[in-house]
């Protein structure tokens, strides 16, 4: 330290001695030396006070040289803290005084820079400085226009102000209109530097100048109208457009709010940036982007909105807002939404141009700035209405194109961010609160944020209207596809958050009913709005399924997000005002009639909101054109879409409704539609093992609905194209020509199949209404097929596409018939513990009554078509006749069997009177079926009396089969006469058999008993020991202590009943005892026994048989003649 203070003692006295240059460049060198050397700082902060006594004298020296010195080793002295801190106040107001006179004084340009740079850079305190203001400013004013006119002075002078402005902020704004004219006015200068320097002044200093005084503003006023504003424009003239926009920008933000208060000028102004915003130079048009900010700042000052909390409505803590009316009121009134509208004019031109994708960013980042300055004023539904829809709807109207998709995705993530605002915690609190809690969304380029407050139902029309503009993108023609799909979801993905956002408010318990209704009129007529335009713009091919796809995803949507206590409420009725269903024309169809009135749906009826949607994603649905890669999904969706309507909304309305529109669209490719829909309900049954509309009382409207929605595919396949065209304006009838036809028939049966069976397992197998729901859905598929029938009669008509429809229905006519055959087999007639169980029970009649009829009336319509028209590879008809064998074979009960020969004869007749032109399979299974039938006639229990009358009823078909040419018919035929028919003694033969029996008895291959055998002649050949037949049989039971008679009406007592005995034998028949006429009453059938096994049955212990043993024994020991005529005698 010692050496120091000697290097500094000789530096003084060097100073002291004149040698002045030497002295300071001796103590310049030092101080570089010692500002890492603490040690050196401290000598000369002990010796500051003579070295600066001596160096504010020497600043002011005529000699350049020395002041110069004098003047960089002061700026070290004022400039290190540690040097600061030892300084005197009398020193400190001594060097201030002295630099302020020396900077407005010296004609010398360094001495006069050199002083300025001292003022830049001292560490005085702000205190201390704003002692001396007043002075410090006055120099550096001079400076900044220096009468030397040095550039690099009016820097220094530039780098005192900002200085000044960091130590003393608020003094330098009041004292703007001084210190600014100077930087502003050379932001005209032609000289690239000054501009340059100027401008970084500016921005260093903004914020003390912005908002701007009104006195700068005014100062500014005059310049322009002076000088400023003629600069301009000869900047543009020579081309110097940039410069000239940029420091229009600064100018109208230091205008501000006082711009409009002088409109005239304003108005001048604002012809600069109209000639730079036209001009065709990306370079000009971003400068004009950037400047356009200025006036952002010096317009929009947003008022502070008047927010009330409305304690009512508090939620889950979340405190909601609303802006009150009057500051709307206010906000119009001051003309702040002129200043907007003025604000957005160039952008939205600018954004909705084909301008180079950075003239397009610049312009995005000059309206994100709008939002940020916008504050929380930018959620009045006034002023989104300017700022946000025009600008939103020409990004998305350019397309989501290469260029344009970041702002697509800037524009999409804004409004999701809005949109969602209404889900998040939000507490707004009035100008009294400590704080503000918002929702703010970042953005790229200058991280500006915009503060989204909770919207209300009256901004809900805005959303819904920015993402309608969406799917109008999507729908336009020259639109690619992937842009199209990008449109879609980008859409779709807004929607939810919208459905957010209204669901929280359709679950507030402050809503009302009038909200409540005001907002799903707002949903259901966006909507119709999407479903009805979409449509009308007639898009085919896979663009146009795309478009329809998006709005079932919007139905969907609505469906799912929305709960349902609101959309199936009996309070909320909608008017059904789809224009689809006021040009639906019901299908003429009598079958349908009873259930058309129950559910008809009509135009403008009142319905549920959920009815609404459901008939709006069937008419999307069946306008769809379903030859696109969208196709699976859209029946995807449908069947996940039904699902979950059967699921978690009233399932009988839902059916009521689908079907209801699903009749008034009858056409082939509606097939897949329903394959999709009974899937659903199929999954829904399974799912909840039940379905309550399947529980309802017989002919409901619930089993109505059912059946008709199971008979929907016959009734497609049933209606004739040329009735079965479009029904509605627009709806373009799909080809049914498709090569995969017969899959899809097939597919269309093993739905029908499953959702049959769900809905048959659902329910009680035995209860009553299984009966009605089988009788009605029978009806209404016979209508079907006698309307197929009609038109097969027509045939000529129809065009030959729809000619080979009729194939395909028969077969799914024929699989449908095998069905309930098959399910007769199982589940009533297959089983003989259920079938005695329920002996006498009129399901098991009804059951497999409505099935043969319908077997039967089928099998006629087939045999009427494939006689005309022999079938190629029709596989049913054998199946069918399989089937059919089945049944029959398992039928033991006597009326059974004779039901199925009562219903089956007539269209059997027919199959066996063309055998020859059927296949083989088909011969084989007919043969089968045929042969089956005539070993249950003689299987029967109790056995059959084949007598004249069933003879009349069997005779077309025997006289068929008994001389048939296929001897695998006429020989089981002939058989089964001879051991039945031919076995009986007196027999009227119908006239049709006559000329077949003469022909067979007398070739000798059938047996005519002769009628006028003597008596005891047949009586001998009846009771003959080889050829006796019992009176009755005693076989066991299932009981081990009971056994069965079985009393067989054999030819003894035909020939008792039809022959007259002698007066006394009739009257010792008279003379039975209780036990022989009990029996005899079992005979005939007028008795049941207490175990239920039916007419002609009784079961007896061994005591009944003790009772009644001689009459036994007798009847079993008569085997010769000779005892025969023992009896005789003993009668007479």
């Amino acid at each position: 330290m010692s050496n120091s203070s000697d290097q500094l003692e000789e530096i003084k006295a060097l100073i002291s001695s004149g040698s002045k240059c030497l002295a300071y460049s001796t103590l310049l060198h030092f101080q570089e030396q010692s500002s890492g050397d603490p040690t050196s700082i401290q000598a000369l902060a002990g010796m500051s006070q003579t070295l600066l006594s001596l160096i504010v004298v020497d600043i002011s020296d005529d000699d350049e040289e020395i002041a110069a010195l004098a003047l960089k080793c002061l700026g070290f002295m004022i400039y290190h803290p540690s040097l600061v801190a030892v300084i005197a106040v009398d020193d400190a107001n001594l060097i201030i005084e002295s630099l302020v006179r020396l900077i407005m004084t010296t004609k010398m340009k360094s001495v006069c820079n050199l002083g300025v740079w001292c003022t830049s850079i001292q560490q005085f305190n702000a205190p201390f400085l704003d002692s001396h203001y007043n002075s410090l400013l006055q120099a550096v004013v001079h400076a900044l226009d220096n009468p030397i006119g040095s550039l690099s002075t009016t820097f220094e002078a530039i780098q005192a102000l900002i200085k000044l402005a960091s130590n003393l902020s608020e003094r330098m704004r009041d004292s703007s209109h001084l210190w600014a004219p100077p930087i502003y006015r050379r932001l005209l200068s032609f000289d690239k530097k000054e501009r340059d320097m100027s401008e970084r002044c500016l921005l260093k200093i903004k914020p003390i100048i912005l908002p701007p005084p009104l006195v700068l503003s005014k100062v500014l006023v005059k310049d322009m109208k002076q000088i400023l504003l003629t600069k301009m424009k000869e900047l543009l003239n020579q081309g110097m457009k940039v410069q000239a926009i940029h420091a229009w920008g600064w100018f109208i933000r230091l205008l501000g709010s006082y711009a409009m208060k002088n409109r005239q000028l304003t108005n001048e102004m604002l012809k600069i940036p109209e000639n730079t915003f036209s001009d065709l130079n990306p370079q000009v048009q971003i400068a004009s982007q950037f400047a356009w900010e200025g006036l952002i700042d010096a317009l929009i000052h947003p008022p502070i909105l008047a927010c009330e909390t409305n304690a009512s409505k508090e939620e889950k803590g979340v405190q909601h807002l609303q802006k009150s009316r009057e500051t709307s009121d206010r906000i119009q009134a001051n003309g702040f939404l002129k200043s907007i509208r003025l604000v957005m004019t160039p952008l939205t031109g600018i954004i909705s141009s084909k301008c180079d994708i950075s003239v397009h960013s610049s312009c995005l980042n000059t309206w994100c700035y709008l939002l940020h300055k916008l504050d929380t004023s930018v959620n009045d539904p006034s002023v989104l209405k300017l700022v946000l829809e025009p600008f939103c709807e020409a990004i998305f109207r350019l397309g989501p194109h290469s260029k344009s998709v970041s702002s697509w995705n800037l524009c999409l993530d804004l409004l999701d961010d809005f949109i969602l605002a209404k889900c998040k915690d939000v507490e707004y609190v009035t100008s009294n609160s400590a704080s503000h809690h918002l929702s703010a969304t970042k953005f790229l380029w200058k991280q500006y944020s915009v503060k989204w407050l909770p919207w209300d139902i009256s901004q809900l029309d805005f959303h819904l209207n920015i993402i309608f503009i969406l799917i109008s993108q999507a729908s336009i023609a020259t639109v690619n596809h992937e842009y199209k799909s990008f449109a879609c979801d980008a859409a779709l993905r807004l929607f939810l958050s919208v459905l957010k956002g209204v669901r929280l408010e359709l679950e507030k318990p402050s809503t009302n009913y009038n909200d409540i209704m005001l907002c799903l009129g707002i949903v259901l007529r966006f909507i119709k709005k999407i479903c009805e335009d979409v449509s009308s713009e007639g898009s085919d091919g896979s663009d146009g399924s795309d478009l329809h796809h998006t709005c079932l995803q919007f139905i969907d949507a609505v469906t799912k997000e929305l709960q349902p206590a609101t959309l199936e409420s009996p309070l909320y009725k909608v008017s059904l005002d789809l224009k689809y269903i006021d040009k639906l024309q019901s299908v003429n169809n009598i079958r349908h009639a009873k259930f058309m009135e129950i559910c008809s749906i009509i135009h403008m009826n009142m319905v549920s909101p959920v009815v609404y949607l459901l008939v709006a994603y069937l008419c999307v649905v069946f306008q769809s054109t379903m030859k696109t890669s969208k196709t699976e999904l859209i029946l995807q969706g449908i069947h996940k879409y039904f699902k979950f309507l059967f699921s978690s909304y009233d399932p009988l309305e839902t059916l009521l409704a689908m079907i209801s529109l699903l009749y008034n669209y009858v056409s082939p490719h509606c097939l897949n539609i329903w394959v999709a829909i009974a899937k659903g309900l199929t999954d829904c049954i399974d799912d909840v093992k039940e379905l309550s509309l399947l529980r309802m009382e017989s002919n409901s409207t619930g089993f109505l609905a059912i059946c008709s929605l199971l008979s929907y595919p016959f009734s497609v396949c049933s209606c004739p194209q040329k009735n079965s065209a479009s029904l509605v304006s627009g709806f373009s009838q799909q080809p049914h020509v498709s090569p995969q036809r017969k899959l899809d028939f097939e597919h269309v049966f093993e739905v029908w199949k499953t959702l049959y069976s769900s809905l048959k397992t659902s329910q009680n197998v035995y209860c009553s209404a299984t009966n009605s729901f089988l009788e009605d859905l029978y009806s209404m598929l016979n209508g079907c097929l006698d309307e197929h029938a009609r038109m097969l009669d027509g045939a000529n008509d129809l065009d030959l596409s729809y000619k080979d429809l009729d194939l395909d229905l028969l077969s799914l006519y024929g699989n449908v018939v095998i069905c309930f055959l098959e399910e007769n087999n199982t589940s009533e007639v297959g089983s003989d513990k259920s079938r005695h169980k329920h002996i006498g029970d009129c399901k098991i009649s009804s059951n497999l009554n409505v099935s043969l009829r319908f077997a039967s009336r089928f099998l006629k319509v087939l045999c009427t078509k494939l006689a005309t028209e022999p079938p190629t590879g029709l596989l049913v008809t054998s199946r069918l006749f399989s089937a059919l064998a089945c049944v029959i074979s398992c039928l033991h009960m006597k009326q059974d069997i004779v039901l199925f020969i009562e219903i089956i004869s007539c269209p059997l007749l027919q199959w066996v009177s063309h055998i020859e032109i059927w296949d083989e399979s088909t011969k084989y299974q007919l043969q089968l079926l045929w042969t089956e039938i005539l070993n249950c006639l003689r299987s029967s229990q109790p056995p059959i009396i084949f007598d004249s009358v069933l003879l009349k009823l069997q005779a077309p078909l025997l006289e068929k089969t008994l001389e048939h040419p296929n001897p695998s018919i006429s020989e089981p035929t002939i058989t089964f006469w001879n051991s039945t028919y031919g076995e009986q003694i007196k027999l009227d033969y119908p006239q049709s058999l006559l000329h077949v029996l003469d022909k067979l008895s007398r070739n000798g291959n059938i047996n005519l008993r002769k009628r006028s055998l003597p008596y005891l002649e047949r009586c001998r050949s009846r009771l003959g020991v080889n050829t006796a037949l019992q009176r009755y049989r005693v076989t066991a039971t299932h009981n081990m202590s009971s056994k069965r008679v079985e009393f067989v009406e054999d030819t003894v007592n035909q020939l008792q009943h039809e022959e007259k005995l002698s007066p006394r034998l009739k009257r010792k028949s008279l003379e039975l005892t209780e036990h022989q006429k009990e029996v005899r009453r079992a005979q005939q059938g007028r008795e049941r026994d207490c175990s239920g096994h039916g007419p002609g049955i009784r079961t007896y212990t061994s005591v009944d048989f003790s009772q009644g043993n001689e009459d036994s024994q007798e009847s079993q020991e008569i085997r010769d003649p000779e005892s025969i005529m023992e009896m005789l005698k003993r009668a007479t």
